[in-house]
């Protein structure tokens, strides 16, 4: 009798644990998702290990602010790289991945371990800043797998004579071809002499994208470019100046009321991204490269006023 008992308060207690998990599952709105592309890797070799982060809906429904590399034993990080993706179910509904990647080295054979890695997050529809935590993950370093031999007779030398005879070819043509453009571009800069305002447009559009994985050095490096304008226009040091000090200086240049607007709000933001690890979306910086964009084209139609 006292078996059966126990065997009931057993099986409801199982009953319920299981429960439990399956709801927490359910509510659960983001899956993180970490793993290595093998478990034995031979010691010549690197260990390429995979965070994956999947919700249902739009990328921008969660903003990652920090992602804490994992610790390491036996392993040394080489580096990382990122990329977003989007999917449509079956059902037709959104899928945003986001996925990171390290490179890890192998220091010596046996066991290493990557430690569980730590993300940060805001649900922007709930306003709500939560974080996820994954398993920590064993990898067998083995022994190295032999490299190609140096003695592969004339099988090996001739091909490899044949790639460098193509790419000194293409080197030489290259060499050439950029010689005739920087001529004919030379040439085209006698004939017209492009002002201050058309010479930063041209480098905005050349050197900084608007779709990039990396929006904090792309918000430096617009940072950069502004600061080089006015540097270059108005005769001020821009980079070592503080954002009060160059507005007064700026508005002492007579600039217009909404250029300084749009100075102001782009500085005030990229300050807040330098010094404050605020995190910037894409809709943000999209609008500051916009605030570039619109001071440049207003300076110009200014400057073009003045001028006629």
């Amino acid at each position: 009798m006292r078996m059966l008992i126990l065997a009931a308060v057993l099986s409801g207690l199982i009953h319920n644990s299981f429960s439990q998990s399956v709801t927490d599952s359910l509510e659960s709105e983001i899956r993180l998702r970490t793993f290595v592309e093998s478990e034995n890797i031979p010691l010549n070799r690197e260990v390429v290990y995979h965070i994956e982060l999947r919700w249902q809906g739009d990328l921008s429904r969660y903003r990652i602010s920090e992602i804490v590399e994992p610790a390491v034993t036996n392993l040394v990080t080489r580096g990382s790289g990122s990329s977003n993706k989007v999917r449509t179910s079956a059902d037709g509904e959104l899928i945003s991945i986001k996925e990171i990647t390290f490179y890890f080295r192998p220091l010596e054979m046996g066991m290493a371990y990557i430690d569980g890695v730590i993300i940060r997050y805001n649900d922007t529809l709930k306003d709500k800043e939560e974080s996820l935590i994954s398993s920590r993950i064993g990898v067998k370093i083995i022994e190295p797998l032999p490299e190609a031999s140096g003695d592969g007779g004339l099988s090996v030398i001739i091909p490899g004579l044949i790639f460098v005879l193509i790419l000194s070819a293409a080197i030489i043509f290259y060499l050439r071809y950029r010689r005739n453009q920087k001529e004919a571009l030379a040439k085209a800069r006698t004939e017209f002499q492009e002002t201050i305002e058309e010479k930063y447009s041209r480098l905005l559009k050349e050197t900084i994208h608007l779709n990039t994985d990396n929006i904090k050095d792309s918000l430096g490096d617009l940072t950069h470019l502004l600061n080089g304008y006015f540097s270059e226009c108005y005769h001020i040091p821009a980079q070592s100046m503080s954002d009060e000090d160059l507005l007064v200086a700026l508005k002492e240049k007579g600039l217009s009321q909404e250029t300084l607007e749009k100075t102001k709000e782009f500085y005030k933001k990229a300050n807040l991204v330098k010094f404050a690890a605020e995190s910037v979306s894409d809709a943000d910086y999209h609008r500051l490269y916009d605030n570039v964009e619109l001071v440049l084209t207003h300076q110009k139609s200014n400057n073009a006023e003045e001028n006629s």
